[in-house]
């Protein structure tokens, strides 16, 4: 199959193409002009350099693919940064949907932040919950959750489109550290905090393979929740096991959300005031629609977070 990857050189991107590379596809990326894309050149990928806000360059990017994963996006909790995170994971979005073939499939690679905290450490939320307000409060979950409104819009209007949104990505390849910063900060020893409140975690090799699920199985006009039922922690309880699969183990300060949130305003690092505030809610998720119509599986958090952990310095 033909296909084009939007955010390709991104940690998840780039397992993305070497999934789809695995799989015999044709696939070409989508590459800012000053992006190094050398892994990509070297799994065999086609390289086609333009900016997502050259429309002209990205309809050419996409002509003759049938399936597109628009895996662009910005990670952010901070308001400040409110106009970044809509040109990014808004109006990158609009692009993209203009430029599209028609016939051609469109995954949008959103994320579990659109869908919202569950709210409660012993709820799971799942793809039909209601936007919740916690989530009007959270500038990441508001630019995704618009984003894939634009989508399901071009939906009705006969765009043959899904969504994926996959949970907190860990594993190897990260070179970033956008993703896997708490295992990061933790094993470094300068993250020696938790707050109540909890996250959900995923593989990002799991998570490339529901991508392709996604891509392939996945309902038109559905959104599918890709995380490990294993990966719903409370935060004390994830810094356990990262010790505990590490052997790095430390003495962690518990601090109520309201301690934390006043101190990260004095000394943000290294925790940003956005990503205290997000961490105090309860960011926990049903995998059971993808594991039903997708066959969705993961593997051990424990290889997770060791494959995580052989990458930090």
């Amino acid at each position: 199959m033909n296909v084009l990857v939007t955010g390709a050189t991104g940690f998840l991107g780039r397992h993305l193409c070497a999934a789809l590379v695995e799989r015999g596809d044709s696939v070409r990326a989508y590459v800012r002009p000053a992006t190094d894309a050398a892994a990509l050149e070297a799994l065999g990928v086609e390289i086609v350099r333009g900016d997502l806000g050259d429309a002209a360059a990205l309809r050419a990017a996409s002509a003759g693919r049938e399936l597109v994963f628009n895996a662009v996006g910005l990670v952010s909790y901070e308001w400040g940064e409110l106009a970044r995170l809509r040109e990014a994971n808004v109006e990158s979005v609009r692009r993209v949907l203009a430029a599209i073939e028609p016939g051609a499939r469109l995954v949008h690679v959103s994320s579990a932040a659109a869908v919202g905290p569950s709210g409660a450490p012993e709820r799971l939320a799942d793809e039909a919950q209601q936007f919740p307000e916690a989530a009007r409060r959270n500038p990441y979950s508001v630019t995704k959750r618009e984003a894939e409104d634009l989508v399901l819009s071009a939906v009705e209007g006969g765009l043959d489109a899904v969504v994926g949104n996959p949970t907190i990505v860990l594993g190897p390849g990260d070179v970033y550290g956008s993703s896997t910063w708490p295992v990061r900060r933790y094993l470094q020893g300068h993250l020696r905090f938790h707050t109540r409140g909890g996250a959900s975690f995923v593989d990002v090799r799991d998570t490339a393979a529901g991508l392709l699920a996604v891509g392939e199985q996945g309902r038109r006009g559905q959104r599918y929740l890709l995380t490990s039922r294993e990966g719903n922690l409370p935060w004390s309880e994830f810094f356990r096991r990262v010790g505990e699969a590490t052997g790095v183990r430390r003495r962690m300060l518990p601090l109520p959300p309201a301690a934390l949130r006043a101190a990260v305003r004095v000394v943000p690092w290294p925790v940003k005031p956005g990503e205290a505030r997000t961490a105090t809610e309860w960011w926990l998720f049903d995998p059971g629609k993808a594991e039903r119509e997708l066959g969705f599986a993961t593997r051990s958090l424990a290889e997770t977070i060791r494959d995580t952990a052989a990458d930090v310095p």
